[in-house]
Order: structure tokens, then C-alpha cells, then sequence
């Protein structure tokens, strides 16, 4: 169970209030840098990054589809939904199932608030994987950083306890979530700004997250 449920709520306040904290102050950095001057860079970095079938990293098509799988609604809610039965039925570790279906439900819920809000249209290119809805901030990089970031944090904060090295998980886990990100440049159905403010808006929460382990599990 929580031993310091204000604590637990504390945190869990702040990690919400940060992420909206967060994408309101890069829209507002973005509205003094110049929302045409960051729609240019944008472009920019598009295309470079979008692939056209002469490109020679068309090829990796399909494995970016398949890392983007990972952070839709559907495969996200199917981690999340394991991993808390996983945490709280066989192995009756109530926080770490709680901040498994508080990071999955967080994530999506305040990147529809957003989206909703902030109402950016997708790139104009000929997506190269479905995609509907508002842009910004991307919801698969929010889901990267935010929930799968937080798995990331419940394996190896147990292992950084017992002095096991945590470098190789680490770096792996990374890895995919900035895989994911990418993913949606290369497909086209987001800007590099999007992706950007999601990986940093989730991130925010990983720490937040991160507070509550250290006193919980300490």
C-alpha cells in the first residue's frame, strides 16, 4: 500500500500541473521565438527527415510502423492493464500498479485536454500511417516519456537499490522512447516540435514519479 498517501498525491498534483505547466510555456516560448519562424524549422527538419520511396531509409518503413504500434491508445492501454495486474494481483505492490494506471491514464487525458485546446493541424504530407486528430503536442511521445518512461523507472529503480548496474536497461529504454518519438516525423503525421514537447512534458512526470518512489520504497 501508499505509506504517505499526501505525499502520494502531492507528487502525483505536480507531475499533472507540470505537464500542462509544460506545453503552455513552450507554446509561449514558441509565441516569442515566432510561431512562423518555428513552422519554418519545422518544414525544415521534415524534409530531411520524411522519407519519399527514392529515399534509402524508406526501407526502415515497416520498423517504424511497428515501434509507432507501441504508443497508440490500444497497445499502450494492453501494457498498462498488464503491468498493473502484473504489480498489484500477483505481486500486491499497490504503488507501483497505481503509478501504472495513473501514468497511462494522466498521459492521454491531458494530451486530449491539450490537443483540444491548442487545436494544431497535422503536417500537410501524404502520411505514411493513419493518423487523425489535433498535432501539438504529440500524444505518442507523450506516452512514450510519460507511461513508458514510468515502466522504465519501476524496473530499474529496484535493481539501482540492490547495486545492480542499470546502465544497459537504461540506455535501451531510451532508446525506444526516442525511437517512438521519431517514428512520428518519419511517418509524417506529426512536427519535430510536437514530438519534442511531448518527450519533454512526459519526462516532467518520470521525475515527479521518481519522487514519490524514492519515498515510498526508500
Amino acid at each position: 500500500m501508499v505509506k504517505n498517501k499526501n505525499h502520494f498525491l502531492l507528487w502525483s498534483g505536480v507531475g499533472l500541473a507540470s505537464i500542462f505547466a509544460v506545453v503552455f510555456f513552450i507554446v509561449l516560448l514558441f509565441s516569442v521565438i515566432g510561431i512562423d519562424l518555428i513552422q519554418e524549422i519545422d518544414v525544415s527538419i521534415q524534409e530531411v527527415l520524411f522519407p519519399t520511396e527514392n529515399s534509402w531509409y524508406y526501407s526502415l518503413l515497416p520498423l517504424m510502423r511497428a515501434i509507432t504500434s507501441f504508443g497508440s491508445f490500444q497497445y499502450s492501454l494492453v501494457f498498462a492493464l498488464a503491468f498493473a495486474c502484473y504489480y498489484i494481483i500477483y505481486r500486491s505492490r499497490y504503488l507501483e500498479g497505481y503509478l501504472v494506471l495513473l501514468s497511462f491514464g494522466g498521459m492521454w487525458g491531458i494530451n486530449f485536454i491539450t490537443k483540444m485546446m491548442l487545436r494544431r493541424d497535422r503536417p500537410n504530407l501524404e502520411y505514411l500511417m493513419e493518423a487523425s486528430g489535433y498535432s501539438f503536442p504529440s500524444g505518442h511521445a507523450m506516452v512514450a516519456s510519460g507511461f513508458y518512461g514510468v515502466l522504465l523507472l519501476l524496473l530499474i529503480y529496484p535493481l539501482k537499490q540492490r547495486k545492480i548496474d542499470i546502465f544497459f536497461p537504461c540506455s535501451l529504454g531510451i532508446l525506444f522512447i526516442i525511437s517512438l518519438g521519431f517514428s512520428r516525423i518519419y511517418l509524417g503525421v506529426h512536427y519535430p516540435s510536437d514530438v519534442l514537447t511531448g518527450l519533454i512534458a512526459g519526462g516532467v512526470w518520470v521525475i515527479c514519479m521518481y519522487r514519490i518512489l524514492r519515498i515510498e520504497l526508500s
